[in-house]
């Protein structure tokens, strides 16, 4: 199974909290949100991930890489916001064909 994971927002109401970060790398009892979702993704049977990231994708790519506990990431990069339904439309192309996704 495949996931679309909408992770691009700026995370501007977390900025006071975590200004250095984007808000999928925000610490939550000592791990990267994000982390946290891949985790319960990987526990329900997905097996890859499409990543839908804007702002500072650079630090998510570098902490999470291509891979995460066995399940395979990609990366739908918006250069500009697209609104949730353009970010699902950009990331469902890196998503196979034959599979349907979840949206998370």
């Amino acid at each position: 199974m495949q996931a679309i994971v909408l992770a691009g927002g700026l995370g501007t109401l977390l900025r006071g909290v975590v200004p250095d970060l984007p808000k999928p790398l925000a610490p939550v009892a000592g791990r990267p949100f994000l982390a946290i979702v891949l985790a319960q993704l990987r526990a329900q049977g997905f097996d890859s991930a499409v990543l839908s990231v804007g702002y500072r994708h650079e630090l998510i790519r570098d902490a999470f890489g291509e891979c995460f506990d066995g399940m395979a990431l990609r990366y739908a990069v918006e250069d500009r916001p697209l609104g949730t339904g353009g970010a699902i439309r950009l990331a469902s192309r890196a998503c196979s064909e034959t599979d349907v996704f979840a949206v998370i």
